[in-house]
């Protein structure tokens, strides 16, 4: 298997090995992102992934490749400090910096089923367990490429799961010369890691909520039920994701007033010609007003 959990710790220990590390963080989620990591390590290499590429006049909204010993102050700030601002993942390769630049720039795209390309933001620690696990093998070792380890955390409602991918040939990977291609069936593993990763953030967010229901009610159970609910809100009109978690919220918090005999909360809740999110609001401001 070269797909599995892992934690903090296991990083530490696989760096300590290591005189170096790379790390493949996102500009778009850090403005001035090269300042902050020379202010913490004036010792590091980078470059952008989309320069000298069709993106290169917007290269620093995208990802940026950096070398740093393993000593380096970036490891405990992408440990502690970034995991929550979904920034990247680190990666641990004996190849050269040019060689995984090149890999990584080949990856920047995606080739879909129907033969066109879209960006490939494997970068992204929150899409990171969805691109792999959607892949066997031989394809993750194509992926890796040259890196023979990639760590991420995947942050979700205040709480961070570590994850890594390895090489099953480590030292042996080449550069890629292709856009990684995802068929079907790998889309759909990205799109079930999507919904899951949504409904944990539900789950998470409702259970933070304060809701007197919920109070005895663990993750797992929780999850449960949003996905049980997630469905049903679908089915009656709310189908983007605020408006989703606005008709969870409605339905674990005023629970009992919206099965009551002649609900007036029901009723708002059901009328199918009113914008999923104004019925939200009107559920809420009608249960403030009659507390």
């Amino acid at each position: 298997m070269t797909f599995q959990r892992t934690t903090p710790d296991a990083l530490v220990t696989d760096v300590q090995r290591q005189p170096r590390l790379f790390l493949l963080l996102d500009g778009g989620l850090a403005p001035g992102l090269e300042v902050m990591l020379n202010t913490l390590d004036h010792r590091i290499w980078h470059a952008w992934i989309y320069s000298e590429t069709e993106y290169a006049a917007h290269h620093r909204d995208g990802p940026l490749l950096v070398q740093a010993r393993a000593d380096t102050p970036l490891l405990q700030a992408f440990m502690q400090a970034w995991p929550s601002r979904h920034l990247g993942g680190l990666l641990m390769s004996d190849q050269s910096f040019d060689v995984v630049l090149v890999h990584l720039r080949c990856l920047r795209h995606a080739r879909l089923p129907d033969g066109t390309q879209s960006l490939l933001r494997i970068h992204d620690p929150r899409a990171s367990r969805g691109v792999i696990q959607g892949l066997d093998g031989d394809a993750i070792d194509a992926l890796l490429g040259p890196v023979d380890r990639w760590y991420w955390c995947e942050w979700n409602e205040g709480k961070g799961d570590w994850y890594r991918a390895f090489h099953s040939s480590p030292g042996h990977g080449h550069a890629a010369d292709a856009p990684l291609a995802l068929t079907a069936e790998r889309l759909q593993a990205l799109h079930s890691q999507q919904i899951a990763y949504r409904d944990t953030r539900f789950a998470r967010r409702l259970l933070a909520g304060n809701i007197p229901a919920l109070e005895r009610v663990d993750e797992h159970t929780m999850l449960t039920y949003v996905r049980r609910h997630s469905l049903d809100a679908a089915t009656r009109g709310f189908e983007n994701d605020e408006d989703m978690y606005g008709f969870l919220e409605v339905y674990f918090r005023y629970h009992e007033q919206l099965f009551a005999d002649h609900s007036p909360l029901a009723r708002i809740m059901s009328q199918s010609t009113v914008p999923a999110w104004r019925r939200v609001q009107q559920a809420h401001a009608f249960m403030k007003g009659a507390a």
